[in-house]
């Protein structure tokens, strides 16, 4: 069981094998989805969300943003409003080389929960 006060402590991630699969992670890590290959200099939609269980949107609890990286190369942010905004978002994006693999990463603010990342690859060519 996570301890909810620990969650302000730190980026909690997927990888952390205890917050994994419980039901607070289902509902705060970002699930980012791109294609599987993209053309290095040309735009490419990626869409990123706040959980793959939808999270609520309160005046009490809610998403406040999400920030986007390529690598540890920061790349925007989107604030979001309770109540009437759903935390998700699609962004064009492109990649400047080929050949290599990057990591997009996400990171959102839960009012209640904290900081949470996910990250996908991206292939380029």
């Amino acid at each position: 069981m996570i301890n909810e006060k620990a969650l302000f402590c730190k980026i909690n991630n997927p990888q952390d094998a205890a917050d994994k699969e419980s039901p607070i992670a289902k509902k705060h890590v970002p699930v980012i989805e791109v294609p599987q290959v993209v053309n290095a200099g040309e735009y490419f939609d990626a869409k990123i969300k706040v959980g793959e269980v939808e999270h609520v949107s309160e005046n009490e609890h809610f998403i406040q943003w999400i920030e986007f990286y390529i690598g540890n190369v920061y790349l925007g942010r989107y604030d979001f409003a309770p109540v009437m905004t759903k935390p998700e978002v699609t962004v064009s994006l492109k990649l400047s080389h080929s050949g290599l693999d990057s990591t997009l990463r996400a990171i959102s603010r839960c009012n209640l929960h904290g900081l949470w990342e996910g990250a996908t690859q991206i292939k380029s060519k």
